[in-house]
């Protein structure tokens, strides 16, 4: 229990009479760390804190990599930017020692503020010290780790720069004319035209297992798939995640999701994926990127993944979120400039590319209208090209509201793409009336597709039941389709395939719904339904 004495060397609480600073420790929690132990970690929520011995460290993600900015130590306190803000921890707090800490709820905390001016002013004073802190020369950004040379129109660099914008990993870029795309180091020998596996090993990430047997493995680190590692790691099974890019699948890309439960101001995807991969990596999952599962083999609960260059991971169990990818525009043109002018998804990392210019959006749900919000902020104009006549059937209400604020974004209704056209580029758009059939050539600077998924289901499709469109059957609807289930014991559980053992969440399930939340949802189910099939 945390006694007024503890408190008397606080500074903040120095003005405060022995009466009150009994009814505070009396209301605050006696929180106990040892060294290396985590108090809070960014992103979360925190408390208002006073350190009553030990010492603790500040330290910030920023490019991916830990900066530490502070130290706190007895008589300090802390956690009044994210109070105040009403936002999230901006940093995370470890113990270097062994440390004791008094730990007051937001309700007291305003309490506090409310009651007590001296306190207040100090607070206030701490905390436009430790934004400072955030802009001043004292937290050096990290530098680039890499540099990459080639042309604006180059695939080879639009691939690379991608990859590394979704990992948030800083790089320099310089445009430079011609078909070579290089890439240089700050150590190592530099690369031309390398292959994202290839990137990813020069930068040292994880692109091979490090174990050979699993208690399951989840192929796919979109949203459906980090939260299966995410609860598979913390409850104690054995798990590897492999992602064939970066993870974040669809949802990585999005510009900004303004309806995700518990971020009232939206957050970005990429920014969503890198807390989860971080969360991932913090519970001791097995991560592995730039790696493509091939076909699953094995009987039940013993199956092999044979990887892209024959590499095998062996699992008891097998959670499939692959997700789905962008339906291929059908017009002419379109696969020429594929990644240099048409590209598909969000392509956030060309933004920079496209300022000033005119852009053009095809397709009419949440993901195109995301988008178009976010390309609005440089673009000097988006078209959105939709085949209907409004968005109301495909895009959520705050969206439409949002898009129809914004001067420089137009909605093009009952239309169709018939070709891109250009030279070294994209130049222009033809499009057609679909209720008179007439074309226009309109100018334009990047085309972002954006009309429907396919089910990412090729590599186990003659192994798994599927649905027409190639979406993996789950439960019941499982059991019915393709090989008998072969367990007399139990019928498929909600989330399992025709094979037992073998799971899908996400996306890439036959009738699930396509959303982040509902694919984080499965994703945490599907590992409750591992440690039944475990202990069946």
């Amino acid at each position: 229990m945390i006694a007024k004495d503890d408190l008397r060397s606080v500074v903040a609480f120095k003005e405060i009479d022995d009466g009150e600073l009994a009814l505070i420790g009396s209301r605050c929690a006696d929180v106990r760390l040892d060294a290396g132990e985590w108090l809070f970690r960014e992103g979360e929520s925190p408390r208002f804190y006073a350190v009553v011995s030990g010492e603790l460290e500040v330290s910030k993600r920023i490019g991916g990599v830990a900066a530490v900015l502070i130290k706190y130590l007895p008589g300090d306190t802390f956690g009044e930017v994210p109070l105040l803000l009403g936002s999230p921890a901006i940093s995370s707090v470890q113990a270097t020692t062994a440390t004791r800490v008094a730990a007051l709820e937001t309700t007291e905390f305003w309490r506090l503020m409310h009651a007590h001016d001296d306190l207040a002013k100090i607070v206030a004073a701490n905390m436009a010290q430790r934004i400072s802190v955030l802009r001043s020369s004292e937290l050096k950004a990290p530098a680039a780790r890499c540099s990459i040379v080639g042309s604006a129109n180059s695939p080879d660099c639009h691939r690379l720069r991608d990859f590394l914008t979704r990992l948030r990993i800083p790089y320099d870029w310089e445009v430079c004319e011609g078909d070579e795309c290089r890439v240089t180091f700050s150590s190592g020998p530099a690369l031309v035209s390398p292959t994202i596996r290839q990137m990813a090993e020069a930068l040292g990430l994880q692109t091979s297992p490090r174990d050979h047997c699993y208690d399951v493995a989840v192929v796919g680190a979109g949203p459906a798939g980090l939260a299966a590692a995410v609860y598979g790691a913390s409850e104690g099974l054995t798990t590897i995640l492999l992602e064939r890019e970066a993870p974040g699948g669809q949802a990585g890309t999005s510009s900004r999701i303004e309806n995700y439960l518990g971020f009232p101001g939206g957050i970005a995807g990429d920014d969503l994926a890198d807390r989860a991969f971080a969360q991932v990596q913090r519970f001791g999952a097995d991560v592995v990127v730039t790696r493509q599962a091939n076909r699953i083999e094995g009987g039940d609960y013993d199956r092999r993944i044979v990887l892209d260059d024959g590499e095998v991971v062996t699992c008891r169990c097998v959670i499939i979120a692959t997700g789905a990818s962008y339906r291929r525009l059908p017009a002419r043109g379109c696969d020429d400039y594929l990644n240099r002018g048409v590209y598909y998804g969000a392509a956030q990392s060309e933004a920079r590319r496209v300022g000033g210019q005119r852009i053009h959006l095809i397709g009419g749900g949440n993901s195109a209208g995301q988008a178009a919000m976010f390309f609005s902020y440089y673009a000097e104009h988006v078209d959105i090209v939709i085949r209907g006549d409004d968005l109301a059937k495909s895009m959520s209400r705050y969206l439409i509201d949002e898009l129809a604020s914004r001067s420089n974004v137009s909605l093009v209704t009952k239309t169709e793409i018939e070709a891109v056209e250009g030279s070294d580029e994209v130049e222009a758009v033809v499009l057609r009336d679909a209720a008179t059939g007439k074309t226009r050539r309109e100018p334009t600077h990047g085309v972002f597709v954006f009309i429907g998924a396919e089910a990412q289901t090729a590599w186990v499709a003659d192994f798994l039941a599927t649905d027409r469109l190639g979406y993996l059957l789950t439960g019941t609807n499982a059991a019915k389709a393709g090989d008998p289930w072969p367990l007399l014991s139990r019928e498929p559980y909600l989330l399992e395939t025709n094979r037992p053992g073998i799971f899908a969440a996400g996306d890439v399930r036959s009738g699930s719904i396509k959303r982040v939340t509902a694919g984080v949802g499965e994703g945490s189910a599907a590992i409750a339904m591992v440690h039944q099939a475990l202990s069946s």
